[in-house]
C-alpha cells in the first residue's frame, strides 16, 4: 500500500512539473480512476484490493506515457545528433576542400615568386650588361674625340699629298710612252 500511495503522489507531482516541456495532463481516466478509488474507500468494503488494483492501473498508464515521452525524447535528440553529424561531415569536407587549395595557392605562390625572381635576375643581367655596353660605348667616344678624325689635320695632310703629286713633272709628248722607256 506504500508503494501505491507514493506512486499516486508521483503521478500528481509529475502532472504539475513542466521543466521547460509538455506538461504531463491527467488523462480522464486517471480522473475516473482517482473518483472511483475515494468512492470505494468511503464505502469502506474492499478499500485496500480498490486501492491496489487503481494504483495498478494509474502505475500502468503512467509508465506508458513516461515510456512514450521517454521515445519521443530520445528520438529528437537522435534526429538532433545525426543532424550535428552531417554538418560536421560537411565542415570536414570543407576543410579538406580548403586545404587542397591552400597547397595549390601555396605552390602557385612558390612558383610566381622563383618566376619573379628569374626575372629581376634577368633584367639585372640586361642592365649590367647595357651599362657595360654605354661605359665601352663612352669611352670610345671619348678616345675617338681624343684620337679621332681632326678636320685641321686632315685637311693639312691632304694638303701635302696634293703637294707631292704636283711635284712630280708632267708626261711631255705621247712618243715616250712606251713600256720599254717606263721602266728606266
Amino acid at each position: 500500500q506504500d508503494f501505491s500511495r507514493h506512486s499516486l503522489l508521483f503521478s500528481a507531482r509529475a502532472g504539475k512539473q513542466s521543466r521547460g516541456r509538455s506538461v504531463v495532463e491527467p488523462s480522464p481516466i486517471r480522473t475516473l480512476s482517482v473518483a472511483m478509488m475515494q468512492q470505494q474507500q468511503q464505502q469502506g468494503a474492499g478499500a485496500g484490493s480498490a486501492f491496489e488494483k487503481v494504483a495498478n492501473q494509474l502505475c500502468t498508464e503512467l509508465i506508458g506515457q513516461l515510456t512514450s515521452e521517454h521515445s519521443k525524447e530520445v528520438g529528437r535528440m537522435y534526429g538532433e545528433v545525426m543532424a550535428l553529424r552531417q554538418e560536421l561531415q560537411n565542415v570536414k569536407d570543407l576543410l579538406e576542400g580548403y586545404l587542397v587549395r591552400e597547397e595549390v595557392l601555396a605552390s602557385m605562390v612558390d612558383d610566381l615568386t622563383n618566376h619573379h625572381n628569374q626575372a629581376i635576375q634577368g633584367f639585372m643581367t640586361l642592365h649590367q650588361d647595357f651599362h657595360a655596353n654605354a661605359t665601352n660605348a663612352l669611352k670610345g667616344a671619348a678616345d675617338m674625340q681624343k684620337n679621332g678624325p681632326n678636320p685641321i689635320q686632315d685637311a693639312q695632310k691632304a694638303l701635302q699629298i696634293v703637294d707631292q703629286i704636283l711635284q712630280k713633272p708632267v708626261v711631255t709628248g705621247a712618243g715616250e710612252m712606251h713600256l720599254h722607256n717606263y721602266g728606266r
